[in-house]
């Protein structure tokens, strides 16, 4: 080949490299397709064209500016970006980024908004700025295996005690029966003005009295889930005050699960933030949801619990989860056998599956004297403690609903984790949320709540130590 053909041919080879670069540079990842390395279904279902980021610090124009330009790159079409942020602006900023294809952003790899500490791929993303991922849909509460309970009945003649120091519980759930407003157990925000419709604390929210409606962004907390799910939880909570207090019990009830049970994780990340702005010294998540991801897509979470929460002395209590037929059937799907489905190391929940040894979360279940309820998860690597049932029926293990005058019963690890939450709650000391960070076996072996173990359980590696408490 001739000098001056060579020449040409090796130029021509340059300008098409130089071509490929440039379209790589601007595209990496086409929008609206997902890269990951599991099976399909693996991934959580979540709210199309939403985006979830939250922020490591009130950015800038700036910043804000070059996650766009980042997008841009990507794929996106910036100038159609709506922004929800949450309606309590004086906490931690949480925002919601609504565009065609905006959730597939996270899936790149990694998220390009600024020096990262970690990999974008797999549903999370940071960067110096802030957390990103899709808006992942919370089904749930799933719970009470096919008992739906009625309304709240009529409340037992009794006199609801509130003795000590008070201490702050905030239950993130499907709000509170109008039944149970008035029992001198709800919070009272000391700088709201009832029923004014003013924002008299500044925090954008008008009439947060006793907490906030996140679904429907108003002041209405009341619960209109068909089986009162989060009035259960308030009612499991308040009886353990009745039983045996050292403390006075303040409900901060923050709905982030609506009529259907449903939530996802931009309400939940708003509430959490009032929670811990507004003194809570204990958060109760009586919800869950599945993922087959190999590693977390719920990174923002995550950090909020184990990090922010811990640090500011906040306990955070969980339900192992129960059955949901969806979910265990993507499982199988994924080749988990029937034996693997409730084993919390196959067949990972979250926030359940955030649990390691010293962080504040703990994780409760539905125990009998030889095992864990054959309808919840379990895993001693998870879940911290059992809750003793009341009684059996048809191999399901049930609580008697404490409070009520109807003889009713109901399952589920979230009843569980709320009888936990009271028994902490009423019993534990204040001095013992001022470690930095909160450590959760502080309270777990504090004598008040006493704890018994269950040699049979513990040997099955279903929860650590075999550790339990009973209801009564």
């Amino acid at each position: 080949m001739k000098p001056r053909n060579l020449l040409l041919l090796l130029l021509l080879i340059v300008i098409l490299l130089v071509l490929f670069l440039l379209r790589r540079c601007k595209d990496p990842h086409p929008a609206g397709k997902i890269t990951r390395t599991d099976s399909a279904y693996a991934s959580p279902p979540y709210r199309k064209n939403q985006l979830v980021l939250i922020f490591k610090h009130p950015p800038t124009e700036q910043e804000r500016a070059r996650i766009k330009d980042s997008m841009e790159r990507y794929g996106i079409e910036t100038s159609e970006i709506k922004v929800t942020a949450c309606p309590n602006c004086k906490d931690m900023p949480v925002e919601l980024w609504h565009a065609p294809g905006i959730e597939t952003y996270v899936f790149a790899d990694p998220v390009r908004g600024g020096t990262t500490t970690g990999a974008g791929s797999q549903g999370q993303g940071e960067d110096s700025t802030s957390y990103y991922s899709p808006n992942f849909i919370f089904q749930g509460p799933p719970d009470q295996d096919g008992r739906p309970t009625a309304g709240i009945s009529k409340l037992v003649s009794r006199r609801f005690v509130s003795n000590g120091q008070p201490i702050r519980v905030a239950i993130l759930d499907t709000g509170l029966d109008d039944a149970l407003l008035n029992t001198g157990y709800t919070w009272k925000n000391p700088a709201e003005i009832p029923g004014n419709q003013t924002d008299d604390d500044a925090n954008c929210l008008k009439d947060d009295v006793a907490g906030w409606n996140f679904v429907g962004n108003n002041a209405d907390i009341r619960d209109d889930h068909p089986g009162r799910h989060g009035s259960h939880i308030a009612l499991f909570i308040m009886n353990e005050f009745q039983r045996d207090s050292a403390n006075a019990l303040q409900l901060m009830i923050l709905k982030t699960h609506d009529e259907k049970a449903q939530g996802d994780l931009f309400n939940s990340m708003c509430a959490i933030s009032y929670a811990a702005s507004h003194d809570a010294k204990i958060i109760n998540a009586s919800w869950g949801y599945y993922s087959g991801y190999k590693s977390s897509p719920y990174r923002p979470l995550d950090s909020m619990i184990t990090r922010v929460l811990a640090d500011k002395g906040i306990l955070f209590i969980t339900s192992a989860g129960n059955r949901m037929p969806p979910a265990d059937d993507s499982a199988r799907k994924r080749g988990l056998t029937e034996a693997e489905l409730r084993d919390l190391t196959k067949h990972q929940m979250y926030p359940a599956c955030f649990n390691n040894p010293a962080t504040n979360i703990i994780v409760a279940t539905t125990v009998n004297d030889t095992m864990v309820s054959p309808t919840q998860n379990f895993a001693d690597r998870y879940v911290d403690i059992g809750v003793k049932a009341d009684s059996m029926e048809n191999g399901v293990q049930l609580f008697r609903v404490p409070l009520v005058l109807s003889n009713n019963y109901i399952t589920g690890s979230s009843f569980a984790t709320a009888i936990v939450t009271g028994r902490i709650a009423a019993l534990c000391p204040l001095t013992m949320y001022q470690q930095h960070p909160v450590k959760k076996e502080t309270f777990l072996a504090y004598p008040g709540i006493h704890a018994q173990y269950n040699s049979v359980i513990g040997a099955k590696k279903q929860v650590a130590g075999g550790r339990y408490i009973t209801h009564n």
